[in-house]
């Protein structure tokens, strides 16, 4: 059956669980509120650093895209950066410049440096900010994590000239917490992490997303609800997931309500141990 097959099977005008950055499909829980306007409070106040961690699949990147749309572009200039495992500080300053349209052959890192400190200084002229999103922050390497303490550093008299959020999963924190990061730690303004959903915000988050494609939330019994926050264990990634598969299951049945055994059904078929919560991360926004 085709895709446009099976959404159109349960009233759907699209699949409302696509793994995809679709920031229409975003449902804001009120944490998730909390860090965007604390994020964008500290942009403004041209704080140097500022830290965003949470398990993987929370919705940490999908926050810096809304992040970035929300910014106002005559005052803000953003670039964004995703690393990928063991990048350096050279290939990072290469990245950032690349995005600041600077040339970027040069060899060394102080000359990577003063490149940048050039290009941040132009912008600033023309009353502009460059903010540096550094999404997967925890893959950099530790010569990568301490050139950020030297981004840091760029300033005018007034105030700093660039603006770093750094996007990671909860490893890169306890990382951070060894005495080898202290003073890059000690220039962090604020971190904000993302915790999982809570049981009411995951009924709330597939609702929004089954209505805003068209959807009744009756497409889901009671029962539905609770397995899937159950073997989620209230990570976004794998509620969609899980909703993904067990509509399929419904489909293959002919059933049109996806119930809890359906749910069961699709996380066995996914991996995941019959009724085993999914491991959760620690607190929530600080």
């Amino acid at each position: 059956m085709s895709h446009a097959g099976w959404t159109e099977n349960f009233g759907l005008k699209q699949n409302p669980f696509k793994d995809t950055l679709d920031t229409d499909l975003f449902y804001r829980t009120r944490q998730h509120e909390e860090a965007l306007v604390k994020i964008r409070i500290g942009m403004d106040d041209c704080h140097a650093l500022i830290l965003l961690t949470g398990q993987s699949g929370t919705g940490k990147t999908l926050l810096s895209q809304l992040v970035i749309r929300s910014l106002d572009l005559a005052r803000f200039v953003p670039v964004f950066v995703p690393v990928y495992p063991g990048m350096g500080k050279g290939m990072l300053l290469a990245q950032i410049l690349a995005e600041t349209e600077r040339p970027n052959a040069c060899r060394f890192t102080h000359e990577r440096l003063n490149l940048l400190q050039e290009a941040a200084l132009h912008l600033h002229t023309k009353g502009q900010r460059l903010v540096v999103i550094i999404d997967e922050a925890h893959f950099l390497k530790a010569d990568a994590l301490h050139i950020l303490r030297t981004l840091s550093n760029l300033e005018t008299e007034k105030e700093k000239l660039v603006t770093v959020l750094l996007i990671a999963e909860n490893s890169l924190a306890r990382r951070l917490s060894s005495p080898s990061y202290a003073s890059l730690r000690g220039r962090i303004t604020f971190s904000v992490n993302l915790a999982p959903l809570t049981r009411a915000e995951t009924e709330q988050f597939i609702k929004f997303r089954l209505l805003k494609c068209g959807g009744p939330p009756q497409l889901l019994s009671a029962d539905g609800y609770d397995a899937v926050h159950r073997m989620s264990g209230g990570i976004p990634r794998e509620i969609n997931r899980l909703l993904y598969n067990g509509f399929l299951e419904a489909l293959s049945s002919n059933q049109q309500i996806v119930n809890g055994a359906l749910i069961e059904t699709a996380g066995h078929k996914l991996g995941i141990p019959h009724g085993q919560t999914q491991q959760t991360a620690a607190p929530a926004a600080e």
